[in-house]
């Protein structure tokens, strides 16, 4: 190859990488980008269910209570008292029998005159403070996207996009052979 011959072929590939930029990746359809005026945006809304949980709290009464003191002084002392009674009534083995028996007689009304004296402990009475959570629903309107209108050498053209454009947008020119 001659030094002609490889300057003709350095220029042909180097003309052929430049066409290829204004191609840009799209087969055989030169592309560019030009500007188009807005016309038009509307907003498009969705509306979003929200939850903002808050607390409820009151005061609920409460009773706790106590068992009063029982002392077994008076049990035992109707024990002996009823064991010496049950011992005066009976012969042999059956004096042993109403000694027994007088003990425990002696001891249960004991126990059951304690009782009535003293009815038992108190109820303290007192409030705590309860809470909940309870959801408390609402809905908002949040933008989900843009319709947009605008116009580009005289035909006007709609879309929807994510952002708001501005004055203008930029377009992609597609130019094809008409045949």
């Amino acid at each position: 190859m001659n030094k002609k011959q490889l300057t003709i072929a350095i220029s042909g590939a180097l003309m052929m990488a430049g066409a290829g930029a204004i191609y840009a990746g799209h087969g055989e359809r030169p592309v560019r980008f030009d500007y188009a005026k807005v016309t038009h945006v509307e907003p498009i809304y969705r509306t979003v269910r929200i939850n903002k949980p808050r607390q409820e709290c009151w005061d609920e009464e409460r009773a706790s209570y106590h068992e009063g003191y029982r002392s077994g002084t008076p049990m035992i002392i109707g024990g002996l008292i009823g064991g010496a009674l049950g011992h005066q009534v009976g012969k042999g083995r059956g004096k042993d029998v109403a000694t027994v028996a007088g003990a425990l007689l002696g001891g249960s009304i004991a126990r059951d005159v304690q009782n009535k004296k003293h009815s038992g402990g108190h109820t303290d009475r007192y409030y705590e403070t309860v809470c909940r959570t309870v959801d408390d629903y609402h809905t908002e309107q949040h933008v989900d996207g843009y319709r947009v209108s605008y116009k580009y050498r005289g035909q006007v053209y709609t879309s929807h996009m994510n952002n708001e454009p501005g004055r203008r947008v930029r377009v992609r020119v597609k130019v094809t052979l008409a045949e």
